[in-house]
């Protein structure tokens, strides 16, 4: 640890630091104590990142860290020499603001004893127009140009060609537009730098093969769109052979509170309020602190800290006032306006809604009572739904059964972060050996499941129908087709939602059916019909397609009641 004379030098210096009047602060040290001192407004987490900044430079020492501001600045001047190529400023010189030099400054400052960055992971969380893009650009040409690295590889990583392509896009346009030209070389799927053998390229699923990387930096701009953590993981495996490797995050809020973004971001914020311990992790995010505050102009600045110089305040108002003119553009305005995150884009029924319906009876008290049935078959490698619809005390139940491969399992909470395993130790999933769904179990499974109740008839996606259906149908289960157009699902559909938001409807709150109607994004043709639409829907949602057909399976036995004239008076006799 000879380096810590290096650790102790800086510590000294920070303490002098202190000291020096305001105008002596570097602009990232300014901003941080106006943060600290709430002389600019920010959220809880922009003044937890502060927090930790300061507590990380008193226990510096201690923790064999040291600050390189010289490292810090010299960042920050390369990326602020770099020229914008679009909008109003195009020509002019990267000026960043304060807030992005506080980023940098901490990613590119701090130092372990050895002289390596201390910081791997960065996540930096904002809202829509504040300067991401340019910013992402500016850090992986830094990483290519400036950064030291033997043959250094800088990916711009997305889940498609074409996201991958927007930062990676900008750079290109930085390169010629500046200096750079004279040493880079921009060709259409890479830049090159010839001399120190380092290139930067776009990274995404669908480039074929990722064999051989050896990345220096990772760029995963908007990590929300990612529905899992494949490209994060790719990146993050390819590390080991680099000696102080950056991944660079950053993303606006997403749909998907259970998809690898998310996941994350709790993981930074639980670093940042010091329940997890992670001293390679930086994060930051701009947020508001309530969801009432987004109508709010005051508050805007919490999660918009460009605000007044990339965006305007006039700018938000528009689109919170076409918000308020036009419910369904809500949640947009939340997720990419002012950085909340909320249900998925076209959520059909909100949580909160949903949890009202927990009710108050126990599954226990359903035991021989009438029911319906929805089986919603999955393909080989998926999750199997069947679920039971009981109509007791002028009310409906719900009683859910899922199945699910074990390998795909595991893949879902290693890539995905989904709680598969809580949900199987809990008794909600039941588990299949292998990577294909054991039909003869899930078969035996529901015989086992519906000899406790007086079953009536069950529904099934006709267009999944298999050997599995004829061999219930073989052990007495009555079984019909339920198509899944419009035509078969508009009408439950409305109906399951009259319930729900009625409080006629009870789930006795289960994780997996709340997750699935979480998901759940709902189709609409130009009649007003209505179905839950599987392609749009950002995770599973067959446990509710089954409840609405257990519904509109209730629903059809119904009718045929009604219309049965001999229901009410009995058939006539000839005596008559």
């Amino acid at each position: 640890m000879a380096d810590k004379s290096k650790v102790s030098q800086n510590c000294e210096h920070h303490k002098c630091n202190k000291k020096m009047a305001n105008t002596k602060l570097h602009p990232a040290e300014l901003y941080a104590q106006q943060v600290r001192d709430k002389q600019i407004l920010t959220c809880e987490l922009v003044q937890l990142a502060v927090q930790r900044y300061y507590r990380d430079l008193d226990n510096a020492f201690d923790k064999g860290w040291y600050f390189d501001r010289k490292a810090a600045v010299r960042a920050i001047t390369f990326i602020e020499r770099l020229k914008h190529t679009k909008g109003e400023w195009a020509g002019q010189r990267f000026r960043l603001e304060p807030w992005q030099q506080f980023v940098i400054w901490n990613i590119f400052g701090w130092k372990n004893a050895d002289g390596t960055r201390r910081f791997r992971y960065a996540y930096i969380e904002i809202a829509r127009k504040n300067g991401k893009t340019a910013l992402s650009a500016g850090i992986g040409l830094y990483m290519l140009f400036a950064d030291g690295e033997a043959r250094p590889e800088v990916y711009s990583a997305a889940t498609v060609k074409d996201q991958a392509k927007i930062c990676f896009s900008d750079a290109v346009e930085i390169v010629k537009a500046t200096d750079l030209k004279n040493y880079l070389t921009p060709y259409r799927n890479s830049i090159v730098y010839e001399l120190k053998g380092g290139m930067m390229k776009p990274l995404s699923s669908d480039y074929g093969t990722h064999d051989g990387l050896n990345p220096s930096c990772g760029i995963i701009d908007e990590f929300h769109a990612h529905k899992d953590s494949g490209m994060f993981d790719v990146i993050k495996s390819a590390f080991g052979a680099r000696r102080q490797p950056l991944m660079f995050i950053i993303t606006t809020a997403g749909f998907n509170k259970n998809g690898a973004c998310y996941a994350y971001r709790d993981n930074v914020i639980k670093v940042l309020r010091g329940v997890n311990s992670d001293d390679t992790l930086f994060g930051i995010i701009y947020t508001l602190d309530d969801p009432a505050e987004w109508d709010n102009p005051k508050m805007w600045i919490k999660s918009n800290p460009n605000l007044g110089v990339s965006l305007s305040a006039d700018y938000l108002a528009d689109q919170v006032t076409d918000a308020k003119n036009r419910p369904e553009a809500v949640r947009n305005v939340m997720t990419k306006n002012v950085n909340l995150w909320v249900d998925a884009e076209k959520t059909w029924i909100l949580d909160d809604a949903w949890m009202r319906c927990c009710g108050e009876m126990s599954p226990e008290d359903l035991v021989g009572c009438e029911c319906w049935g929805g089986l919603d078959l999955s393909n080989i490698s998926d999750i199997t739904a069947y679920v039971l619809l009981f109509h007791e005390r002028d009310r409906f139940q719900l009683l859910p059964f899922f199945w699910i491969p074990k390998e795909k399992m595991l893949e879902k909470i290693r890539k995905e972060n989904i709680n598969y395993d809580l949900w199987v130790r809990s008794g909600y999933v039941k588990v299949t050996e292998g990577n294909v769904i054991d039909y003869d179990f899930v078969k035996a499974d529901i015989l086992e499941v519906v000899s406790h109740y007086d079953l009536k008839s069950s529904a099934y996606d006709r267009w999944n129908s298999s050997q599995t259906i004829i061999d219930l149908q073989n052990e007495g289960m009555e079984c019909n087709p339920f198509g899944q157009g419009y035509g078969s699902m508009s009408a439950p559909s409305k109906e399951f939602e009259k319930l729900v938001l009625s409080g006629r409807i009870e789930h006795f709150g289960n994780p997996v059916l709340r997750w699935m109607l979480a998901s759940t994004v709902i189709k609409t043709d130009p009649a007003g019909n209505i179905k839950p639409d599987k392609e749009k829907s950002v995770q599973k949602i067959d446990g509710i397609v089954a409840s609405i057909m257990a519904l509109g399976e209730w629903m059809t036995a119904q009718a045929a009641e009604e219309n049965d004239p001999y229901s009410k008076r009995g058939m006539l006799s000839f005596n008559e």
